[in-house]
C-alpha cells in the first residue's frame, strides 16, 4: 500500500463523492477476468485484497481505491514462427506470394485462436483522493498505467475537474540551483542524478553519492540540465523528482514505516487503516512543499 511513485493532480473542492457514493460508481466497473477471446481487461477491486468485497477504503479525509489489469500474453516468438509455418503453407497451397494486408490478417487470426490459452498476467494501480488538501494522487509506474487509470476513471464516475501539477519555475534550473547554493529547509540530497545535454542529447547518471558530487556541478556549468534529482524530505522519506514533477522512488523512513508496528496481530484492517493514514498524512505535508517551491501561490 505504501506509494512507490506520484502522479499529483488536483481537484476542485467541492469534490462531489463521498466514500460510499465513490465506492457505488467504481462498482459499475467492478473488475470481470478475461474473457477467452479478449486480450485485457480493467476494472476496480478492493485496495486491501483482491478478495475483498469493499472497493475503497477511507480514512482521515482519504479515500483508497484500486485498478486492476488483466492482460493476455502470448510470446512475440510464438507467433512469428505460427505466422510463418501458416504463410509457407498457404504459399504452397496457391502457388504465388502472400501479400502484407494478407500477412496482417493471418497474423490477427492466429492471435484470435491463441488468446483462449494464453497465460494472463496481471498488475495494479492504486490511487487515492485527498478530499481535504484536494489531491488526486495515483501510484503508476509508467505514464501509459497513468492514461489507462484516469482513462477508466472518467468512464467511472465522470469528467471531475481534475488538473496535473503543472509547474510555474522551471523544475530543472530550480532544481539545478538548489545544488548550486543551497537546498531548501528540511530538504537534502540523496545522491541521486541524473543530467542531460541538450546541444548533443548526452546523458550523465550518478547514484549513491553520500553528499554532494562536485562531477554534478561542473556539468551544469558546461550546459547539462537536471532530468531527475534525489531529494530527502525532512526525516519522513526520500525519492527522485523529475523535470515534469513526477516523483519517483519514494521510500519512505524505516523508523515511519514502524510507526504501526504494535498493531500487528491485531485486525487486519485496523493496522493497514493506520499505515494508509500515516501515509497520506506524510505525503500530504510533502506534495504541499513540493507545490510551494515550483508552483506560485496563485496557482497552487
Amino acid at each position: 500500500m505504501w506509494f512507490k511513485n506520484l502522479h499529483i493532480y488536483k481537484i476542485p473542492s467541492s469534490f462531489p463523492f463521498s466514500a460510499d457514493e465513490l465506492a457505488e460508481k467504481l462498482e459499475s466497473k467492478r473488475f470481470q477476468p478475461c474473457g477467452r477471446v479478449a486480450d485485457k481487461t480493467l476494472g476496480w477491486v478492493s485496495p486491501i485484497h483482491r478478495n475483498k468485497e469493499y472497493l475503497v477504503h477511507a480514512a482521515s479525509g482519504c479515500i483508497l481505491f484500486c485498478m486492476r489489469k488483466e492482460q493476455k500474453v502470448i510470446p512475440p516468438s510464438a507467433i512469428k514462427e505460427a505466422v510463418e509455418e501458416k504463410i509457407s503453407d498457404l504459399q504452397d497451397e496457391l502457388g504465388r506470394k502472400i501479400y502484407r494486408k494478407e500477412k496482417q490478417s493471418i497474423k490477427d487470426d492466429l492471435v484470435a485462436t491463441m488468446l483462449p490459452n494464453a497465460f494472463a498476467r496481471s498488475s495494479h494501480v492504486n490511487a487515492y483522493f485527498d478530499t481535504l488538501n484536494h489531491l488526486l494522487v495515483i501510484d503508476a509506474s509508467s505514464p501509459a498505467q497513468v492514461d489507462e487509470f484516469y482513462e477508466l476513471l472518467t468512464e467511472t464516475i465522470g469528467s471531475f475537474g481534475a488538473l496535473q501539477l503543472v509547474a510555474s519555475e522551471n523544475p530543472s534550473l530550480l532544481m539545478s540551483e538548489w545544488i548550486k547554493q543551497t537546498m531548501p529547509k528540511g530538504w537534502s540530497l540523496s545522491g541521486e542524478y541524473l543530467l542531460k545535454d541538450h546541444n548533443d542529447e548526452r546523458t550523465a547518471r550518478f547514484k549513491d553519492y553520500d553528499t554532494e558530487n562536485p562531477f554534478v556541478t561542473d556539468l551544469l556549468e558546461d550546459g547539462y540540465s537536471i532530468k531527475r534529482l534525489g531529494i530527502r524530505f525532512k526525516e519522513q522519506l526520500s525519492a527522485v523528482i523529475q523535470d515534469d514533477l513526477q516523483v519517483k522512488s519514494v521510500k519512505f523512513n524505516e523508523e515511519l514505516l514502524k510507526d504501526n508496528d504494535e498493531l500487528k496481530g491485531e485486525d487486519e484492517l485496523l493496522k493497514f487503516d493506520a499505515d494508509f493514514a500515516l501515509m497520506t498524512a506524510n505525503l500530504a505535508e510533502f506534495i504541499k512543499e513540493l507545490c510551494s517551491l515550483f508552483i506560485k501561490d496563485d496557482e497552487a
